[in-house]
């Protein structure tokens, strides 16, 4: 069939509903009610986007969650066409109804800081595993024979450590968790005791400071200098590193740290939880081998989660523990129990077995990459006189340091009294002198919503 008329579509910049999100709703509506037929080409991108007066990114987003619900095919060389979909209900709410009964998402406010996009999740391949899994073996959804997770699940996750991570670990070392805060939990009861001695990152995720309270442990901070962070000084008998991208600076460990860290680990008889939280988005090259991948000597523990590469509401982490720690961690799992959902495992395993898995961390990499370098563009323009920024090519948030003057705090309420996250970098300093600075998030935002907020940020701040 010839390419169709470009389509008029009313696109509102003022909604919360973000543009990507109109034109697709908008022409998977056309498409469900026949107004657009199986076989017709759409508009190219860079020519709607034209017509509609957007970015083409915002069109290109669109189609793509079109593709991902199998609305639509894109054929290389040829275009975008409507697929054969059969009889599909047609949400067919008038627009009262559907802003009456639409709430405000959570966590979409730019520029809110290692938040995932929900909205480029992969629901009709999801739903599709999920359904299979049901139909094939429904136990799996309920029962789990394994107190460490799904066999199967752990099976994928040890492949995937290995293609992307350089970690070799076996199924038996593998842990399924509710999220990397449980496996840090696991990790604590399991090989530490009250008044151990816990080194943190500073500055880092504050939330680990209560925690390290709650458990009856003492803190100690890890120094830094040109390299880093170092090796604690003193006894402690652990700590938590983000050695891959640092939370909430940035950029990764180099290897001489990271040797001297584990050289410090054996001698001290200690050990080491690497919080890998977001290796997966670096914008160049490879992801950073992990820190397990280099340990020899057993005291590094791996902690993973999927909430920042695939879904937060699946609530699912793992940990992957040393060979000769496996019946520590099993007496620990018996007295305390597990708190994984049982229900996502199976499928999740399904999911990465089929590629799914990868070809959607792929895409929202892709997408990612595209939104760090609008923010980065944007902090140039219109922050760029007022504070600095290292450009790591990884990570989902960037921290400006802002210059002499500036109070990171009452900017950060400005902007949230505005309807703008953006975090003060003060707050995640514990012990040295705090660095004035905003972290901005560009995960979960278009180039549009980012570009609206940006300019808001920077009349408040002039208000200062």
């Amino acid at each position: 069939m010839p390419e169709i008329p470009l389509i008029d579509l009313h696109l509102d910049a003022a909604s919360i509903v973000p543009l990507f999100e109109q034109v697709y709703d908008g022409l998977r509506q056309r498409i469900v009610s026949g107004q657009i037929l199986a076989g017709s080409r759409l508009p190219p991108s860079r020519k709607l986007a034209q017509e509609l007066g957007v970015s083409r990114t915002t069109i290109v987003t669109a189609y793509e969650q079109l593709e991902a619900e199998g609305f639509v095919q894109g054929r290389p060389g040829a275009g975008v066409y409507v697929t054969e979909i059969g009889e599909v209900e047609s949400r067919a709410l008038s627009p009262a109804k559907l802003k009456a009964h639409k709430p405000t998402p959570e966590g979409l406010k730019a520029f809110h800081p290692g938040q995932m996009d929900d909205r480029l999740f992969p629901y009709q391949k999801w739903a599709q595993c999920v359904s299979k899994v049901a139909r094939t073996d429904p136990k799996a959804l309920v029962v789990s024979s394994d107190p460490f997770g799904d066999f199967e699940l752990r099976v994928q996750i040890c492949r995937y450590l290995a293609d992307w991570r350089g970690v070799n670990a076996s199924p038996d070392q593998v842990m399924i968790t509710a999220g990397s805060g449980d496996a840090l939990e696991i990790c604590v009861r399991t090989l530490l005791k009250a008044g151990d001695t816990l080194a943190l990152e500073d500055p880092g995720y504050p939330p680990l400071r209560t925690f390290v309270e709650s458990y009856g442990l003492k803190a100690c901070w890890l120094d830094t200098d040109e390299h880093g962070v170092m090796p604690p000084k003193g006894k402690a008998k652990m700590t938590i590193l983000t050695p891959s991208s640092h939370f909430p600076l940035g950029g990764a460990l180099p290897q001489v740290r990271r040797n001297a860290f584990l050289k410090w680990a054996a001698n001290a008889d200690s050990w080491i939880i690497e919080d890998d939280y977001d290796s997966e988005f670096r914008y160049a090259g490879r992801p950073i081998p992990a820190l397990a991948s280099l340990d020899t000597q057993e005291r590094t523990v791996y902690v993973g989660s999927f909430s920042k590469i695939f879904s937060n509401g699946l609530r699912l982490g793992f940990l992957v523990m040393p060979q000769r720690k496996i019946s520590a961690f099993t007496h620990s799992l018996r007295k305390f129990g597990g708190k994984a959902s049982v229900a996502p495992q199976r499928a999740l395993a399904l999911f990465m077995k089929t590629g799914d898995f990868y070809r959607h961390i792929r895409r929202v990499r892709r997408i990612y990459g595209e939104r760090r370098t609008v923010l980065m563009q944007l902090i140039d323009e219109h922050l760029g006189d007022i504070g600095v920024y290292e450009d790591y090519r990884a990570g989902m948030q960037i921290a400006v340091k802002l210059n002499k003057g500036y109070d990171d705090q009452r900017i950060a309420k400005a902007a949230a009294d505005h309807g703008i996250v953006c975090f003060a970098l003060s707050g995640y300093y514990a012990s040295k002198p705090p660095q004035q600075g905003l972290l901005l998030g560009f995960c979960s935002f278009t180039e549009d919503e980012m570009t609206r907020a940006m300019v808001t940020l920077k009349v408040l701040i002039n208000r200062l």
